[in-house]
């Protein structure tokens, strides 16, 4: 069940042992006597005991564990509770099962599915007074559209009329989730604007390239832990975890099809190939990664530069091919064997891998041409990769010498790639 609560009174019931994780302190078993100010999914009645359990002492330098931002419950505050019924009990669950809330009871105006009724509550969250409440709104503004997009996807719209009204529904919804998360990219606060950034790409909504730039060229110590901790009562809101948590979604969100709901189709890459879209539709991911990859924090992190390859190697478009042979010399194998990968699968030359080229979204050809025998297993590619990495990539900086002239190259980016 999930509603919209206004939490009246809280008393303590009983120390109870934690069971979270391994080694977890006691934790104060909590009763919040709440008044029901509107129902999201299921039904209940106007006032409900809602248990909860918060540790029964916090620990001194990390505060809150990521997960209890989203349990705890304090008198007076107005939240959206994601609730399991138990006896004459509503049990909130232990890991994001609160969201921050407006006080005002809104209108769901957008439709009466739960997700839709969720994205008004969270629409109106980002026009909150408080920080925290418009955080927790533009954060969850972006989880929610990645999951309805999914659902979109994965619907059968085709087939039922009815199904594709709801999808529709969801899309004009998704519209006005986009709307709102572009009007939070000028916020001043540094972090709901890169949180708006990051929910854009979930959203299916281009942010520009340079909030995202701007974000990755952040100094790590203008809003380090201690400062998340003494702001949000976590630290995985300073610029260090924000940037990761960037390139790790832009990575994530290309993995996901985009369907034009007016044919019914999915939606192709622009140059005329036959194999789906990735990614933020009107982004430019290639200008944006030819300058994140000269950016300190990026230089630094393997893990933020393998992100960066994997969107080069799933996307594989030719504006990025100065980029993977940049990463040729990456001071990480994997790195430079997904810009091997993705080099072969946007280039056809003696090195591609045909199977790749021609079948790569499609699953059952590439389990026919595994069975066969003609396509090794990833784990036999992979060895194979390791034991002549220095052929791949000797091939590959020939070929570049040859072709370079027919790509447009930044004069300081040819520089580091000859």
């Amino acid at each position: 069940m999930v509603c919209k609560v206004q939490i009246m009174s809280i008393r303590q019931e009983r120390i109870v042992k934690g069971n979270l994780f391994p080694g977890e302190p006691d934790l104060l078993e909590m009763i919040a006597t709440s008044k029901v100010l509107s129902v999201v999914k299921g039904e209940c009645p106007g006032v409900i005991d809602i248990e909860f359990r918060r540790p029964k002492n916090r620990h001194p330098t990390l505060g809150l564990l990521p997960g209890e931002l989203y349990t705890d419950l304090l008198e007076n505050e107005v939240c959206l509770v994601f609730l399991k019924a138990s006896g004459s009990l509503y049990k909130l669950n232990r890991i994001w099962s609160k969201a921050r809330a407006r006080s005002e009871v809104v209108d769901y105006n957008l439709g009466q599915t739960p997700n839709l009724k969720l994205l008004v509550e969270f629409i109106a969250g980002c026009d909150s007074e408080n920080d925290l409440v418009k955080l927790q709104a533009v954060e969850e503004l972006g989880y929610l559209g990645d999951a309805m997009i999914h659902e979109i996807y994965s619907s059968p719209y085709r087939d039922s009329n009815e199904t594709l009204q709801r999808c529709l529904e969801m899309d004009s919804g998704l519209s006005r989730a986009r709307e709102m998360i572009k009007k939070m990219h000028s916020f001043e606060d540094i972090v709901i604007k890169s949180m708006a950034i990051i929910s854009s790409f979930q959203l299916d909504g281009s942010p520009g390239i340079e909030g995202p730039l701007e974000l990755l060229r952040m100094d790590p110590s203008d809003f380090d832990t201690d400062d998340s901790l003494k702001k949000y009562g976590i630290r995985d809101f300073c610029v260090s975890s924000l940037q990761l948590r960037l390139l790790g979604t832009m990575d994530a969100t290309t993995r996901r099809f985009v369907v034009d709901l007016k044919d019914g189709s999915v939606i192709r890459r622009e140059d005329g190939s036959p194999y789906p879209f990735r990614g933020a539709r009107g982004f430019d991911y290639a200008a944006f990664y030819r300058q994140a990859l000269d950016c300190e924090t990026v230089r630094n992190s393997d893990q933020m530069r393998s992100a960066i390859a994997n969107v080069i190697w799933i996307r594989y478009e030719k504006a990025s091919v100065p980029e993977m042979i940049r990463l040729l010399d990456d001071s990480s194998i994997h790195i430079r064997s997904t810009a091997v990968s993705a080099l072969r699968k946007c280039i056809n030359s003696d090195f591609s891998n045909s199977w790749e080229r021609l079948h790569f979204y499609d699953p059952d050809a590439a389990e026919e041409y595994m069975r066969r025998g003609i396509e090794k297993p990833l784990e036999d590619r992979l060895k194979d990769y390791e034991d002549n990495e220095q052929k791949y990539i000797q091939y590959w900086k020939e070929w570049w010498q040859e072709h370079k002239n027919e790509f447009e190259i930044p004069e300081k980016i040819n520089n580091r790639i000859d």
